[in-house]
């Protein structure tokens, strides 16, 4: 009985210190302001990170798909309320004041977490009769932590972060008119850190912080994983999808930060337009990790679904704007394109709780790219 009790002990003060992100390899902006659903769909060469029989969708008139850069910076509400808080503290005169402000703010955030996260993923994909491939080099850097007063277990600070980078090669064929198959390779160096700092270790460890944290905490390695995928057409406009990502698993298995193999069914739903002020409409409906890998897998987490819309689409300018729905809280995002530069920023929740509706974790992203 003593053990059942200290187990779940021990199990509430994690949930509480750490988070159950579902962590990604890549999060594709485009997708992810029509809820992250793509296992159905495809269509560009970030399809490598959600069903690699979507690249049979690239638009072969377009020839050559080429981001040269393609940059993501993200963060969380809370980071962003900091940052306002911040602000508004320089704004008041009196040092006494001040500091008690100061104070005030400190303790507010206390357990709450902070998220940062960069990624770039530079590639080329195009489509060749029945075959098409996507070719790229991915880094990208995930960053959660959150501050304590540094009493008990939880300590003063709590760090998640997965930091990756590496090459990343799908392909895929059309078996007939109805059937397109895909598999893709992705070597990846990683490195993972998950951490509770106590006042004691801070103290111990205060002139050589950096080596401790190197030579103790980080944990650093290489993943070769696998992906297989297939598409089948159910009608003009309807497709299903299945989809086998990151076979061998990403990173420390013991982890949080663990990226493990999943199993995804996704259906999608696209149609072309010649109206003046609409061009094409995507929806996308996924299940993902069908059997469960992630540490916590509530039902609601697995669900994403939403729609894109296409305004304008010309050589010139493109202007796209989606909805969505990702593990149980709405997506936003609108993307507009001159030439060869595009911006896009969206908005989606990640689920940091071990079920949906627990712990919401509102972000904002936001996308550079340079390329046609």
């Amino acid at each position: 009985m003593k053990k059942i009790i200290l187990g779940f002990s021990f199990g509430f003060s994690l949930l509480q210190s750490f988070t159950y992100e579902n962590y990604q390899l890549y999060k594709d902006i485009h997708i992810m302001k029509m809820g992250g659903a793509n296992v159905g769909l495809g269509g560009s060469g970030t399809a490598v990170f959600y069903n690699p029989a979507g690249l049979s969708n690239l638009n072969k008139k377009d020839g050559a798909e080429i981001k040269l850069i393609n940059l993501s910076l993200s963060t969380n509400e809370n980071v962003l309320n900091i940052a306002e808080d911040g602000l508004a503290l320089q704004d008041i005169q009196d040092s006494n004041e001040q500091s008690l402000e100061a104070i005030r703010i400190t303790k507010e955030h206390l357990g709450e977490n902070n998220h940062f996260e960069v990624s770039n993923f530079s590639y080329i994909a195009k489509g060749v009769k029945n075959m098409h491939f996507s070719l790229g080099a991915l880094s990208n850097m995930n960053l959660d932590f959150k501050t304590h007063r540094g009493f008990g277990t939880d300590g003063i600070l709590d760090i998640q972060s997965l930091i990756v980078g590496g090459a990343v090669f799908g392909l895929s064929y059309d078996y007939s008119k109805k059937i397109s198959v895909g598999a893709g390779i992705k070597y990846l160096k990683y490195g993972s850190i998950q951490k509770t700092f106590t006042i004691g270790t801070v103290i111990q460890h205060t002139n050589d912080l950096d080596t401790y944290i190197k030579d103790e905490v980080l944990k650093d390695g290489t993943s070769v994983v696998f992906d297989l995928g297939g598409l089948y057409q159910l009608s003009k406009d309807w497709q299903v999808g299945l989809s086998a990502l990151n076979l061998g698993g990403i990173g420390e298995e013991n982890h949080l930060t663990y990226i493990p193999a999943t199993y995804n069914l996704g259906f999608g739903y696209q149609k072309d337009f010649t109206k003046s002020y609409l061009k094409q409409v995507r929806f996308g409906f996924d299940y993902t990790d069908l059997t469960s890998a992630y540490i916590e897998s509530d039902k609601m987490k697995k669900v994403r679904t939403g729609f894109e819309a296409t305004f304008i689409d010309n050589p010139f300018i493109t202007i796209k704007s989606g909805l969505g729905f990702y593990q149980g809280y709405y997506t936003a995002g609108l993307s507009f394109r001159l030439t060869v530069i595009e911006i896009a920023l969206t908005t989606y929740a990640e689920e940091v709780g071990a079920y949906s509706g627990q712990d919401e974790d509102r972000r904002y992203l936001l996308n550079l790219t340079i390329g046609w």
